[in-house]
């Protein structure tokens, strides 16, 4: 299962809009308002020795990845040559030895840093020469240059002749849950190459992730295992496992798919929060009731290992995870300016930008580089590879934004102003085209009504219902309100949804009722506490009225009282909540 190909995608919702946002107010000229994403790596050996963190030498690859994906979503031509222009300027500060990384010849791959060169284990070196390799491996495939794949393969041979055999193991170099990422990457060589060298390096660290020191990820998780139960749960493990997906289609072995699958399905089971975000504090700890760190770099990799598995099995349930994800935890830690996003985006408190909530990865010539700030327009633009997808058979119709799809033989377009309203139009012209359309019934959607060339159509929820080649489809899922109840600190709380959208309550849209708050508190915790907000019943969201303008919902119940989609609430520094007393 992959993204549609050969075809042209002209997209017009609220999707595209954020992204060309990004595109305008972050992407396009990085590396003037941020000169340090390039400048680490050709003062790598200068002394005195910059004030690097572990992982600044991801920067440059997560902008990589993210604007590879902006551009497929909005095809911005600009940004397109602003990227490529990008590259070239990075290419010439790969050592001539292959290395991509921001510390010195002396310490690189070791874990130390240049000032201490004797103090380890300290920094994330393979894990950000992983981040631009594989940035650099979706570019190739974009525009075919082989040059970036060389680079590649390049770095990767100094990796290869680094480690294992008579020289250390990348576990002894420390953060194994970080630089062990490159399993990934020598996934994805060997699959695109066959050569047998990359293969016997993943054997390599396969042995290492049993290292104690390591996470043991693929024997805990193909045993039944859960993620939140290794020893390494963090998020940054998750980029090692979704090697799983390149070492099952170079084996078949259905240990990895196994391993694979578990390790989203214990996750979902355990740490996604109501947004569809995961994490807590950075981490897999067991539950998605604790109002910890939500980080976007989290979802931004959860989401990336689902979209993996959905890859390999087509299970319609995955993308129904993407898109509450999608709509709610991707695009909820974004600003709607798209200028900036955010290093947390809780369940309730308030939206700080990641050069605030994360402040202490500024550094000179980089004031705005964190890992957030170059992930954030991944999590956001990596949905146009799931909205239309395609396998050997069949092309899936996942996402109802309005677009245009369009290759010899077929002619797909969707009207709708989803995810606000329910009403969805698709034509379908498809004569010469060979494979079946599908169309996927959201599982949240329990009475759907879909009506097909005049008739209506009895359908299942969760499943894909099948489009005949030529016709004129209106579809309709169940846009009533849901309620999700809490557990844990939430017990006695619910979480309001109308379609895939979570629905908070914000002090800025109800001024009406900021007397029944108290006033005297700063930090958001005491604030948060000061909330005292009116009874809401379950009989007034049968009668919500909703006001819609420019992406933005409104659900105003009787008495006044408002809740405003997930991607907007905080948008204006106001306090929020999404676990709610209602009676």
């Amino acid at each position: 299962m992959e993204k549609i190909k050969g075809a042209t995608v002209v997209s017009h919702g609220i999707t595209q809009q954020l992204c060309e946002r990004i595109a305008t107010r972050w992407l396009n000229g990085i590396a003037e308002t941020n000169p340090a994403i390039l400048a680490v790596f050709s003062d790598r050996d200068v002394r005195p020795y910059r004030d690097l963190l572990a992982w600044s030498g991801e920067f440059a690859g997560k902008y990589l990845t993210g604007a590879y994906f902006v551009w497929r979503q909005t095809g911005d031509e600009q940004l397109k040559a602003y990227v490529l222009n990008f590259i070239e300027r990075l290419l010439k500060l790969q050592d001539s030895d292959g290395y991509f990384g921001c510390f010195s010849r002396a310490t690189r791959f070791t874990g130390a840093l240049p000032q201490t060169p004797d103090k380890r284990p300290w920094t994330w070196d393979l894990w950000g020469n992983y981040h631009i390799a594989f940035g650099l491996l979706l570019w190739h495939k974009a525009v075919g240059e082989e040059r970036y794949f060389r680079a590649v393969e390049k770095l990767a041979e100094l990796v290869r002749i680094s480690f294992y055999g008579e020289k250390e193991n990348i576990v002894a170099a420390g953060c194994s849950e970080m630089n062990l990422a490159v399993y990934h990457l020598f996934g994805i060589l060997y699959n695109a190459t066959g050569e047998k060298k990359y293969f016997e390096f993943m054997r390599n660290i396969e042995e290492d992730m049993q290292s104690p020191e390591s996470g043991n990820w693929l024997e805990l998780l193909a045993s039944g295992g859960r993620f939140c139960d290794s020893s390494k749960p963090r998020w940054e493990s998750l980029h090692i496992l979704m090697g799983f997906k390149e070492a099952y289609a170079a084996t078949g072995d259905k240990k990895y798919l196994t391993a694979l699958s578990r390790a989203v399905k214990s996750i979902f089971e355990t740490d996604v929060h109501n947004t569809g975000g995961f994490s807590t504090h950075e981490r897999a700890i067991g539950t998605p009731y604790e109002n910890g760190t939500i980080e976007t770099c989290c979802v931004v990799a959860f989401d990336a290992l689902v979209l993996e598995l959905y890859k390999l099995t087509g299970e319609p349930s995955l993308i129904d995870f993407l898109e509450r994800a999608h709509y709610n935890a991707a695009m909820g830690a974004v600003s709607p300016s798209g200028a900036w996003a955010t290093y947390d985006t809780p369940m309730e408190g308030e939206k700080f930008a990641n050069f605030h909530g994360c402040d202490f990865q500024s550094r000179p010539g980089g004031p705005m580089l964190n890992c957030c700030s170059v992930n954030f327009p991944r999590g956001v633009a990596e949905s146009e590879e799931w909205t239309v997808a395609e396998d050997e058979s069949g092309i899936y119709l996942n996402g109802f934004e309005p677009k245009e799809i369009s290759r010899e033989g077929l002619r797909l377009k969707i009207e709708s102003n989803y995810p606000a309203e329910n009403r969805i139009l698709i034509f379908c012209e498809a004569e010469g085209e060979k494979k079946k359309i599908f169309l996927r019934i959201p599982a949240w959607s329990k009475n759907t009504r879909l009506v097909v060339n005049g008739e209506i159509r009895s359908v299942r929820s969760g499943e894909y219902v099948r489009l005949p080649q030529n016709c004129k489809a209106e579809f309709f899922p169940d846009f009533s309100v849901r309620f999700e109840k809490g557990g844990g600190d939430y017990s006695e709380k619910y979480s309001i949804f109308r379609g895939p959208v979570l629905f908070a309550w914000d002090v800025s849209f109800n001024p009406d009722f900021s007397d029944r708050n108290g006033g005297n508190g700063f930090t958001t915790a005491e604030r948060l506490n000061e909330l005292n907000l009116p009874v809401l019943r379950f009989s007034d969201f049968e009668r919500a009225e909703y006001r819609k303008e420019e992406g933005k919902i409104e659900m105003i119940l009787p008495g006044g009282a408002v809740l405003v989609d997930f991607f907007h609430a905080g948008e204006t520094g106001g306090l929020y909540k999404t676990w709610l007393s209602v009676q």
